[in-house]
């Protein structure tokens, strides 16, 4: 049965789940048990949540609402909350048949897309939706109406003409799942500095070490209101925030959520997830990164060559312009790993330290030559130099911080000031020859042994990269913790045979 409680707003700190906390009485009276869904009702705000069930957090005729619901929706204290059983779903029907190989419908797909960004599913049944995705897995019109239903399961923005006369609206995405990355944070700056508009959405880690929003938080807010980041864009044309944050196509990020908690990614999820949230943030020009190789998440080029026709295929039905750069990958794209050694090293780029990674700053070099090219701001053959322009005048580093300062940052911090955890250990090479291969796959599995990527100040560098001579004798990478136990967690994974390949 339906009845109104009197909410009660319930501070746990960081949490990112729909929960509400429901006295066991009131909990029998709507006819809801721990771990199920109900339905709650504030004005014109319909949402579904978890149930908690309780004789003691809250009083009866109570309902406990966490910081992810009342402080998103603006929800008072004290304020009368309606709240019932769910209507049944439709969307378990289509789950159940498509775990039994048989095509979905646009409807179908659509209703589960609303309800997944409703949060009408729980975790379990979002899992077994996630399952399909490997078997039997979707085809091209299935495909279509998902990435549409997903974009369209929340929010969009539109930045054209945010400034007068700009109707280009450009950014860049990578499917991950390389160690040492640091590129977004160099690239947006350079872009939005060479005239484009660059509203970047990024994630947190799925399974990499650090994601772009856990690097940048590390030096400013990345968490914005949609009127903030209009703001940002506004001002100084472009942003770097947490798409999390907002609620852009929300049917995905409680998926990666799943994701996140089972260490799982399919190709085909990727492919609608990247395009989903490109879509709902108005873009209309795209440059995807392909990185491939062994130890990373896509190994062979085959794969690689079907994501890029896909991506071109799919982002090319919604006009979205797409170019592509796949990067066959013998290591991590920079000598650190984790949030804190990531954002120094994007900041040394930008500071044209002497000790930059020059492997990485080429990378993002052909990166944003591609994209100043493919927008027609310089023509064909002239992006790089262009983009090498605005690194060495120190435009990208002044528009980094412009940025930084315009979602929220207070400092401006140097490369120096950034800090690792100050427990360290060294693997050492038992060996001497040429690195001819990196394995990203157990840099992970060390970086996540010390606590990436929440705990920040974890990381590591690496002394040694491919194609690079090594003696026996030299380090091969230092590893930094922010505690003895982390640190012995990492050092359990040390394997030369399985982290390098030298000869």
């Amino acid at each position: 049965m339906s009845i109104y409680l009197t909410s009660k707003n319930i501070d746990l700190g960081e949490d990112d789940d729909f929960n509400v906390i429901i006295h066991r009485k009131d909990a029998e009276r709507i006819g809801v048990k721990e771990g199920e869904i109900v339905f709650i009702g504030f004005g014109e705000i319909e949402l579904y949540a978890d149930v908690i069930e309780t004789e003691t957090k809250v009083q009866e005729g109570q309902i406990g609402l966490f910081e992810e619901i009342w402080k998103a929706y603006k929800i008072p204290d004290g304020s009368s909350i309606f709240a019932d059983i769910p209507e049944p779903s439709r969307s378990l029907e289509a789950i159940s048949k498509k775990l039994l190989g048989q095509p979905l419908s646009k409807e179908e797909l659509e209703s589960i897309m609303k309800d997944i960004g409703s949060r009408k599913l729980r975790e379990t049944e979002i899992a077994f939706f996630v399952s399909t995705f490997f078997n039997p897995g979707f085809n091209d019109e299935e495909i279509y109406w998902m990435t549409k239903g997903m974009a369209e399961s929340g929010d969009s923005m539109s930045f054209k003409n945010i400034r007068q006369g700009e109707e280009v609206v450009a950014d860049k995405h990578s499917i991950g799942g390389v160690a040492g990355k640091a590129i977004t944070p160099t690239l947006i700056p350079i872009l939005v500095s060479g005239g484009l508009i660059v509203p970047n959405t990024s994630t947190r880690a799925i399974t990499s070490p650090a994601g772009t929003t856990d690097i940048l938080e590390v030096v400013m807010p990345v968490a914005l209101s949609k009127e903030k980041v209009y703001e940002v864009v506004k001002k100084t044309g472009g942003c770097m925030f947490w798409g999390g944050a907002l609620e852009l196509s929300p049917a995905d990020d409680v998926i990666i959520n799943v994701e996140r908690s089972l260490r799982i990614q399919e190709f085909q999820k990727v492919l609608v997830s990247i395009v989903a949230k490109k879509i709902s943030m108005g873009v209309n020009h795209i440059l995807i990164d392909l990185p491939y190789g062994k130890g990373s998440k896509v190994e062979n080029v085959d794969d690689v060559s079907m994501l890029d026709k896909e991506f071109r295929k799919l982002f090319r039905k919604f006009g979205i312009k797409c170019e592509t750069i796949k990067r066959l990958i013998k290591g991590p794209d920079g000598r650190s790993i984790g949030p804190n050694s990531e954002i120094r090293q994007a900041l040394k780029i930008l500071e044209r330290d002497k000790e930059r990674c020059i492997e990485l700053e080429k990378v993002i070099l052909d990166m944003a030559g591609m994209i100043f090219e493919m927008t027609g701001k310089v023509q064909n053959g002239q992006g790089k130099k262009f983009a090498l322009n605005i690194l060495n005048d120190k435009r990208a580093l002044r528009k980094f911080w412009e940025i930084a300062f315009a979602q929220g940052a207070t400092k401006e911090i140097h490369s120096s000031e950034i800090k690792d955890g100050r427990f360290k250990a060294d693997l050492i090479s038992d060996r001497s020859g040429k690195v001819l291969r990196i394995d990203n796959s157990a840099l992970v599995a060390i970086s996540r042994a010390l606590g990436n990527p929440k705990v920040k100040e974890a990381g590591i560098f690496v002394h040694k990269m491919p194609g690079e001579t090594v003696k026996k004798g030299d380090k091969l990478i230092t590893i930094y913790a922010n505690s003895e136990a982390r640190l012995a967690g990492g050092k359990g994974l040390f394997d030369t045979n399985k982290l390098y390949k030298i000869k």
